[in-house]
């Protein structure tokens, strides 16, 4: 029984593992990537998000809640220079979008947030 319990561990852990990188491919982006932050051409500003877990609170919230949560984002202009410091694929979802999006960390390498660090929607990214 006991020998049992540990192969079914086992094959878990290796389950786990076999699936592992094929999550990771979703993200497009590499560590150290310089990229440019730019949302869309009718409001390119980007919001730089304290943890990746506002970040997908935000965009699954209500207004109420989204208009409480917005107060932990910084307002980033288009055409910020960044660099890519981690991805988490398809972290975020929303009814917005036709399938959930990568957080990328980033670090803000110019502007006015220059030095400061956080996290954005992976669209909002441009290598």
């Amino acid at each position: 029984m006991r020998s049992a319990r540990w192969l079914a561990l086992g094959a878990a852990f290796a389950l786990y593992l076999s699936a592992a990188p094929a999550a990771q491919a979703d993200c497009n982006l590499r560590t150290h990537q310089h990229v440019v932050l730019y949302s869309s051409t009718e409001d390119p500003d980007v919001l730089l998000w304290d943890s990746r877990f506002r970040l997908r609170a935000y965009h699954a919230a209500t207004f109420d809640e989204a208009q409480e949560l917005v107060r932990h984002a910084r307002l980033a202009p288009g055409g910020t220079h960044a660099v890519v410091e981690s991805c988490v694929p398809d972290f975020v979802d929303s009814p917005l979008f036709e399938r959930p999006a990568d957080a990328v960390g980033v670090l803000i390498v110019s502007g006015k947030y220059s030095g400061q660090r956080g996290w954005v929607l992976g669209p909002d990214v441009r290598p």
